[in-house]
């Protein structure tokens, strides 16, 4: 798979919010490399090695898209397209594949692909494509999000809980985004880390734990009985949706 030497990736990306992406790639060389760019753009994802576990994750969890192999164990990419279409699963999905006979393409289209690039590529190309399907089926980007008895109103960088509104940081919006987008679900890290600030060292961990404890201390009144974000020991943090 080739990859451009530019590292300014966001001026080709044509998406302007943080994606929450599910890759399912066999090839773990492939899927290191695609999970590094997508994250250097700012984007959270999750991998899965495996068709039937790929296909689960993404009728489980709320993807903003899927890039899915064809060649993969347990169940091929045709086959996780079938299954998850026929429940009525609307993740927008790209199809990642060395196959590029016409008619393997357009069996991809015909059981719900939403597009198909052919291996190797350009990175700068992958992240376009994404940015593409992603608007066709969300055009545009609400500038507020709701989640677990939260408003985050981007437009104005502030949070709004139980009629109060929260002024925010930049930091502290962008990191409550990625964890409000993934509520429910563990957010590692990793992946908050480098959402924030594109690279993970001891320092940023240090900084991230600032960080959520400030966003803690904001959001959550100290007469509750559980918290709104919760720390998964070893792990990350979950934003609670219940």
């Amino acid at each position: 798979m080739e990859f451009s030497s530019s590292r300014n990736l966001t001026t080709i990306v044509c998406t302007s919010f943080i994606m929450n992406v599910l890759l399912i790639e066999d090839d773990r060389r492939i899927a290191e490399l695609v999970e590094r760019g997508l994250r250097e753009d700012g984007h959270c994802v999750s991998v899965s090695h495996n068709g039937t576990e790929g296909a689960a994750m993404m009728l489980e969890g709320e993807y903003d898209a899927a890039l899915l192999d064809i060649l993969l164990p347990g169940m091929d990419g045709f086959a996780v397209l079938e299954k998850v279409r026929s429940q009525r699963c609307r993740t927008p999905i790209l199809v990642l594949t060395a196959i590029d006979a016409v008619p393997k393409v357009l069996e991809a289209f015909d059981l719900g692909a939403d597009d198909y690039l052919v291996k190797p590529f350009l990175l700068e190309i992958l992240l376009a494509r994404v940015g593409a399907i992603v608007r066709r089926v969300q055009p545009t980007v609400p500038a507020v999000l709701q989640a677990g008895g939260v408003t985050l109103d981007r437009s104005r960088r502030l949070a709004i809980r139980n009629g109060k509104q929260i002024p925010l940081t930049r930091k502290q919006m962008e990191l409550l985004e990625v964890l409000m987008r993934r509520g429910g679900l563990v957010t590692s890290r990793e992946e908050l880390i480098e959402a924030g600030w594109g690279s993970a060292t001891e320092t940023r961990e240090n900084t991230l734990d600032v960080y959520i404890h400030s966003l803690r201390n904001k959001l959550e009144e100290k007469s509750e009985n559980r918290p709104l974000i919760r720390t998964i020991h070893g792990i990350g943090y979950t934003f609670v949706v219940d």
